[in-house]
């Protein structure tokens, strides 16, 4: 395991449009599969320079799996408290290698990291047909603080 840069956006691509793609089968019709792999390069990119960090598993030469992470800042207003946390934007670990503790593993790195930097917290969101990523955040006691309700009214 180790941080990842965008001198790694070449071998995050397929994992990061196979995760999109996960999305796409499930909500075809709010994503899409019509990005190019160079499109899928700058939004990655675009990531990295809004304040992005990712972590990232190898195994056999190969990345296997990545979270991708960036820092919030909110300062203070009229009734809350300024905030500095991370927010999990990506997290995926490649079929073949699910079920071994990867995506566990990359979250306690980031929170090390994030603890590092004085970070305290992170958040994350997902969809509710993905109970893959709901298990993941529960086995490392991440616990629903705010829930957003949606209904399609076409």
């Amino acid at each position: 395991m180790r941080d990842l840069t965008k001198d790694d956006i070449s071998d995050m691509v397929p994992l990061f449009r196979a995760l999109h793609q996960h999305h796409v089968s499930a909500l075809p019709k709010v994503f899409h599969d019509d990005g190019t792999d160079a499109q899928f390069a700058d939004h990655l990119a675009q990531l990295f320079d809004d304040s992005g960090a990712a972590i990232g598993v190898w195994h056999g030469g190969q990345l296997v799996g990545y979270a991708l992470f960036l820092i919030q800042q909110r300062p203070a207003d009229a009734f809350r408290h300024p905030v500095k946390r991370a927010y999990l934007d990506h997290l995926f670990v490649a079929k073949p290698k699910r079920g071994a503790g990867y995506a566990t593993a990359m979250i306690s790195a980031m929170e090390a990291r994030l603890a590092a930097q004085g970070i305290t917290a992170w958040t994350a969101s997902h969809y509710a047909f993905n109970s893959d990523v709901a298990r993941t955040f529960a086995t490392v006691g991440a616990h629903a603080d705010l829930v957003r309700v949606a209904k399609p009214i076409m």
